[in-house]
């Protein structure tokens, strides 16, 4: 299918934006965020149906994002594809998987495979066929069926828009057809040494994802074997407050809600070793991806 080549509508600049669209922008995809800023009663209504499903669908987020990449190969959305294929291997997807939404030969477990077949009978025919409709409710319920219609309707919309209006892909982003190449955890180096072996105190981590990573500070503080304490984003500005949490010896568990500038909860397990902090981190609707951390020394340890 044609798409455009060049920018027709050129991205608001940040600093042109207001503080709420700045955030989303941050989140992630912002030059799709920086074009929609030009409709802003647009982009909060389909934003809203949006966040829905990504975040609080009852799809996994495995399926859903291969139902998004396959979207984005039936449309030759390159934008699509760029964006969602991180999204995918956080999800659970393989590097194969993703390759494999390319090939009409490509075997899939009949779950999987009764989703794709409706993607591309959506695509082609905007109807499910009765086999595959069968076939989908062998396994899911009316609920998810129906979530799957409306999932390729957004996606099949936001190709449209993406492509005629030549939002373009970032330098080092995945083309379309191509799996993410996943992003190498990066060493830690902890010095001086603060002489603490528990998880209480101030923590520098990073959490890495194949679309960029991102850095935070995370508050710990353990009463027993409850966690309390905050996460703040560096980059947004935004305080996020732990909800729920447990520790046992060095390993902890806890639950963070974010509100701000959208809702979804993260996830976060992790084990302490002296000044080093590993664990990975659920985005619920997004996937599981890798944080490590070291403490925060102050000068006088």
């Amino acid at each position: 299918m044609p798409h455009a080549t060049i920018p027709r509508i050129p991205p608001l600049e940040l600093d042109e934006m207001d503080p709420d669209q700045q955030k989303l922008a941050k989140l992630g995809a912002e030059t799709v965020i920086q074009v929609l800023a030009r409709a802003p009663e647009v982009m909060q209504a389909s934003g809203a149906l949006g966040a829905y499903l990504l975040s609080q669908g009852k799809l996994h987020p495995r399926i859903r994002e291969l139902a998004i990449l396959r979207v984005a190969l039936r449309c030759d959305a390159p934008y699509e594809w760029a964006n969602h294929a991180p999204a995918a291997l956080g999800g659970g997807a393989t590097e194969a998987e993703i390759a494999a939404l390319s090939d009409p030969d490509a075997s899939w477990p009949p779950e999987d495979d009764a989703v794709l077949r409706a993607v591309d009978e959506l695509c082609a025919n905007v109807f499910v066929s009765d086999e595959t409709w069968a076939a989908l409710a062998a396994t899911r319920d009316h609920a998810e069926i129906i979530e799957i219609l409306f999932l390729v309707g957004y996606y099949r919309m936001m190709a449209g828009f993406l492509n005629s209006a030549g939002v373009p892909v970032k330098p080092g982003q995945p083309a379309l057809g191509d799996p993410p190449v996943p992003v190498a955890v990066a060493s830690q180096q902890v010095w001086p040494a603060s002489g603490e072996t528990g998880p209480d105190g101030s923590w520098k981590i990073t959490f890495t994802h194949p679309a960029g990573s991102k850095d935070l500070l995370l508050e710990l503080a353990t009463d027993g074997t409850k966690v309390s304490g905050s996460i703040f984003d560096t980059q947004l500005k935004v305080t996020v407050p732990i909800v729920s949490g447990t520790v046992d010896g060095q390993e902890v568990a806890f639950t963070a809600l974010v509100t701000d500038p959208a809702r979804f909860e993260v996830s976060v397990t992790g084990t302490v070793d002296g000044d080093l902090f590993s664990g990975s981190v659920t985005v619920s609707g997004g996937g599981t991806f890798p944080l490590t951390g070291v403490r925060e020394v102050s000068p006088s340890n």
